[in-house]
């Protein structure tokens, strides 16, 4: 029986939706679904995804050190969290990021490494996928910080302070339980952000400029977005206040934002 014009219609939406998507967002939410889905279905174990060091270490299964950060449980908290990636990883990929995509992909990979040696150092979550969101979500918090947000119950503040927002509720939501993947995501993104944007305006060295040949590896077709000798040009003040005047978000409560996922 052929498809009804309806459906053929909604799935004509979902494929245009998607190839609407940028570049590096649509492959980390690709990436983020597949996985999730397959360990969900057990196509694949979900224990030869998982972030386990001594694997990684002494039987060289490097796989993991990528899997975890798009492994996740397939249910309401995985779709919020979708939800969000592609809103904040959107974001940033037309905005901060605009017409660069060798520097977003330097991004993802400079806090993702920082991520996984906090995992390390501290406290071992397994999966990863819940400091991602937090990382865009700090960045983007940090270009647009006078933007208004609203929270749960109607609770509105400045974008700045939504990161700490969002691991103070984790905190709360789980009986005291520290929510180490949404700090380490904030901690990743702080790093690259002070040592970006911060450090070389007070007469330090630009330590995060993107290497050529990413930037050859990952060309846009956009083109760039670069000044002489600056490095990435961020959102002026206009651009930020065109950006602040656009419609308020609203972010919904009842999901987990990113306390990891431990092994059953």
């Amino acid at each position: 029986m052929p498809p009804s014009p309806q459906q053929t219609s909604v799935q004509n939406e979902f494929i245009r939706w998607y190839n609407s998507m940028p570049t590096v967002t649509k492959a980390i939410m690709t990436a983020s679904t597949l996985l999730t889905v397959s360990s969900t279905l057990r196509l694949i174990k979900m224990d030869r995804l998982a972030l386990i060091w001594p694997l990684v270490l002494k039987k060289y299964e490097f796989w993991r050190l990528l899997s975890t950060f798009y492994t996740s449980h397939l249910n309401l908290s995985f779709i919020f969290n979708l939800y969000f990636m592609y809103m904040y990883s959107t974001r940033l990929e037309t905005e901060v990021f605009q017409g660069q995509t060798a520097d977003y992909v330097y991004f993802l990979l400079l806090t993702n490494g920082t991520q996984l040696v906090l995992d390390k150092v501290f406290e071992n979550v397994f999966f990863l996928s819940g400091a991602l969101v937090p990382s865009l979500m700090y960045l983007w918090s940090r270009h647009f910080p006078n933007q208004i947000v609203s929270f749960m119950f109607g609770l509105r503040f400045k974008a700045i302070f939504l990161p700490w927002v969002v691991a103070g509720y984790e905190y709360v939501a789980n009986n005291g339980r520290v929510p180490y993947s949404t700090l380490y995501g904030i901690g990743s993104a702080h790093l690259y952000y002070y040592f970006k944007s911060i450090y070389p305006t007070r007469g330090g060295r630009r330590y995060l400029d993107t290497p050529r040949f990413f930037q050859r590896l990952f060309r846009s077709s956009t083109g760039p977005r670069r000044s002489p000798g600056a490095g990435q040009v961020w959102p002026n003040q206009q651009q930020q206040r065109q950006q602040e005047n656009q419609e308020r978000t609203n972010f919904m409560g009842g999901h987990s934002w990113g306390r990891g996922h431990r092994l059953t």
